[in-house]
């Protein structure tokens, strides 16, 4: 169900951060085109907060309302109903949007996966008796939805080491929620990715399973910034605005990441010093076919697509591409 735009408080995460700083040669405030942006509360927020506060955004004439929401279903269903202009959000949704037709592309790249760089790891309670994947047959795992990214790639995980993927049983949470649950043994796993993972491992009552992302590949895009096709056709400029400062703000924060972690932590609500010493996640300022070709296979493999597309269809024309 479409979200009314009423129902956003808007200048949340803008009000964590401060006033943003103006670039030299940035619009004047009264010329600025107003974009409201959703976001999920992870690490993976860096670049976008980063772009409105170094006044990136405001370069390219934009001024970025971004708001904090629970899950990417959430955040691409406000984009359908033109309750959002960008959002971010796991790339699975996208792929299985784009084959039924649904009218949703990815403007920029987000979040990239990288097995020697890991940030999103399975967790179970530290006492639990699972220590295997074939340990979590007939087990409940939380999850975004019940055919993200992470669900899809555990029962692939647990197939490749003896266990029954078709087993596993999900129930519909956010990050936060996941936590929770699996604390209070409502859950037996979750997938986590920083701040929350961090918080967990902080907390010495978690322990690491494994990285059931590597089944899929060992370096992929995880996940993407997208727009409507109707807003992209209406709204050119501003669309090529927003990658712009995404993109400028994605080359600053990777080999900067100190200097976002106050934004971060606003913006999550999660403690400053739990994410300066936990893991990173890393910001893709560019797109290979070969980052989304990977992900798109495994998902025709594993059934959550009947049949694979010509992968560049579903970017539009401002995605910044790379060999």
């Amino acid at each position: 169900m479409p979200l009314d735009r009423r129902d956003f408080i808007r200048l949340t995460a803008f009000a964590a951060l401060g006033q943003a700083v103006s670039a030299p040669g940035s619009a004047a405030a009264d010329d600025l085109r107003v974009v409201h942006v959703l976001e999920v509360p992870t690490d993976g927020a860096k670049s976008v907060l980063y772009a409105q506060r170094a006044g990136l955004f405001r370069k390219h004439g934009i001024q970025a309302d971004i708001e904090p929401l629970g899950s990417g279903a959430a955040i691409f269903a406000a984009v359908l109903g033109s309750s959002a202009d960008f959002g971010s959000g796991s790339l699975f949704p996208v792929f299985a949007a784009y084959a039924r037709g649904v009218p949703l592309r990815i403007v920029a790249p987000a979040s990239l996966y990288s097995s020697d760089h890991s940030d999103t790891l399975m967790l179970v309670q530290k006492d639990a008796p699972i220590h295997a994947p074939r340990d979590l047959n007939g087990k409940v795992m939380g999850a975004d939805a019940p055919n993200d990214i992470y669900v899809t790639s555990v029962r692939a995980w647990l197939d490749a080491n003896g266990g029954d993927g078709k087993s596993l049983h999900t129930i519909e949470l956010n990050a936060a929620q996941q936590l929770a649950a699996l604390n209070g043994g409502r859950i037996d796993a979750a997938v986590l990715k920083p701040p929350f993972l961090t918080v967990a491992l902080d907390s010495g009552k978690f322990r690491v399973l494994g990285k059931p992302l590597d089944v899929i590949a060992p370096r992929f895009l995880l996940s993407c910034w997208v727009a409507s096709e109707d807003y992209i056709a209406k709204n050119a400029d501003t669309v090529t605005g927003f990658v712009a400062g995404l993109t400028e703000a994605a080359r600053y924060t990777n080999p900067h990441q100190d200097q976002t972690v106050d934004m971060v932590a606003g913006f999550t609500k999660q403690d400053p010093a739990q994410l300066r010493h936990g893991v990173r996640s890393i910001t893709a300022d560019a797109i290979s076919l070969a980052d989304l070709q990977r992900p798109l296979d495994f998902a025709v493999k594993a059934g959550i697509l009947e049949r694979t597309f010509d992968v560049s269809g579903i970017l539009a024309s401002s995605v910044p591409l790379t060999r």
